[in-house]
């Protein structure tokens, strides 16, 4: 009986329970996803306006240089501050429509930081953004002042609940910036944890923004969630981007690109490796 209940699960979990896959949304192998932090003044009419256009001229650069997604960090407060308000949830759908309605080429994805799982997907499915990135999502860590909640089964539950099963749950796995409770679970179990959780592609980092993880993290976690897609989510550059792309199935990438991580985006160095990105696809 128990093993025919194991069997049952997988089953349901293979073909009822799977969400969208990450790489069909993407039309191009190895996409690659610019990351920037939409630092939105919200105090007034007029700085709103000017970090949103600030906002569209990065989406600019990334689409006239190639890149395939775009994703937007807002800024949401603290790990254990009180949800966004509808107000500014609101402001923050405003630019992601605008930055979807502008280039409807780029794959948009948003996070609000640091940690607002349910307000990120219900401004995903407000805005119309293809994904969203979850810091904390089934790792039990410590990070800021204390250890983190987490509740992904609730959070796949909401994601069900707001008709967003088609929106990309991407989640990162011991995440930067975070020390694990148990820090004798090695990256693979962290991948298969998010896998079982729901996660539709779990996001690999070092350990803080601008650095890369080893290949070694990279390769245990392809061998531990396979076919679930593997991303970089941090110290991805035209320097390292020949070790790291074949372990991967996409990339998030913005400090190697940007004046500071956040942005702006520097146009020569979004060229720069997209062009490496467009000619190593061709061999793919």
């Amino acid at each position: 009986m128990k093993y025919l209940i194991l069997i049952l699960t997988f089953f349901w979990q293979s073909f009822c329970g799977a969400g969208p896959d990450l790489l069909k949304i993407f039309p191009n192998k190895k996409p690659i996803i610019a990351a920037i932090k939409g630092q939105v003044d919200f105090s007034n009419d007029e700085d709103f306006q000017k970090s949103k256009t600030w906002i569209l001229r990065q989406a600019e650069i990334a689409f006239e240089n190639h890149m395939d997604g775009f994703l937007l960090e807002f800024e949401g407060g603290g790990i254990l501050d009180k949800d966004i308000t509808p107000k500014r949830l609101a402001l923050m759908c405003n630019v992601t429509r605008a930055v979807i309605e502008k280039f409807p080429k780029l794959v948009v994805g948003v996070e609000i930081l640091w940690h607002f799982p349910g307000a990120t997907l219900l401004l995903a499915k407000n805005s119309g953004a293809k994904f969203v990135r979850i810091d904390f999502f089934s790792d039990r860590v410590f990070a800021g002042d204390g250890e983190v909640p987490i509740d992904p089964k609730s959070l796949m539950r909401f994601r069900d609940k707001i008709g967003a099963s088609e929106i990309a749950v991407l989640t990162d796995i011991q995440v930067k910036y975070s020390r694990m409770l148990n820090q004798k679970i090695t990256i693979g179990e962290s991948a298969q944890t998010a896998r079982d959780a729901g996660s539709d592609g779990v996001i690999v980092s070092g350990a803080k923004s601008g650095s890369s993880p080893d290949s070694t993290k990279l390769l245990q976690t392809q061998k531990s969630v396979t076919p679930l897609p593997v991303l970089i989510g941090s110290g991805f550059s035209l320097e390292n981007a020949p070790l790291v792309l074949p372990y991967v199935d996409a990339v998030i990438v913005g400090t190697s690109i940007s004046e500071k991580t956040g942005g702006p985006l520097i146009p020569e160095k979004v060229k720069a490796l997209m062009t490496y990105v467009l000619e190593t696809r061709l061999t793919l």
